[in-house]
């Protein structure tokens, strides 16, 4: 997905807002992340992120049936990089993560994106690096449009 390079880039180069935590919370998304509302459970959305998160170097992670992420390993220099900054670790290296949390509402289902750097440090915190970015935004607001969404 091309919005994958852009936050890449923004993440790496400073724009960025970085929060570390023991462990990954589903719950805990950026703050004016992303959203559409869905009449029904997104199925196009889940089965569009599956079909395209298969390239080598990603992982499609599914944790429950409302949650989808796609993990993308970074390229060298951004990887090098990312745990230089954010002190991160060689044992386990630095992915940018696109998650998808949908979740019932009133009137069908609210889906937020969330779109963050994962950078493992070696004490076994991990920090996200998290941003803002316009395109990326618009992006997903397409996305959602293109899957039956309507954003929010």
């Amino acid at each position: 997905m091309r919005f994958f390079v852009l936050a890449l880039g923004l993440a790496v180069s400073g724009c960025v807002d970085v929060a570390t935590s023991p462990v990954e919370v589903a719950a805990s998304v950026q703050a004016g992340a992303p959203q559409a509302h869905y009449e029904t459970f997104p199925a196009a959305l889940f089965a569009g992120m599956s079909y395209s998160c298969s390239e080598p170097g990603q992982t499609l992670v599914r944790p429950n049936a409302n949650e989808i992420r796609c993990e993308s390993y970074l390229e060298p220099d951004a990887t090098a990089g990312a745990i230089l900054e954010f002190n991160g670790t060689v044992d386990n290296l630095p992915k940018f993560v696109l998650s998808l949390i949908s979740q019932p509402a009133s009137s069908g289902y609210v889906v937020t994106a969330d779109t963050y750097l994962r950078v493992p440090n070696p004490n076994g915190q991990v920090a996200k690096v998290r941003f803002e970015d316009r395109e990326v935004t618009q992006d997903l607001h397409e996305l959602f449009e293109l899957t039956g969404g309507r954003p929010l």
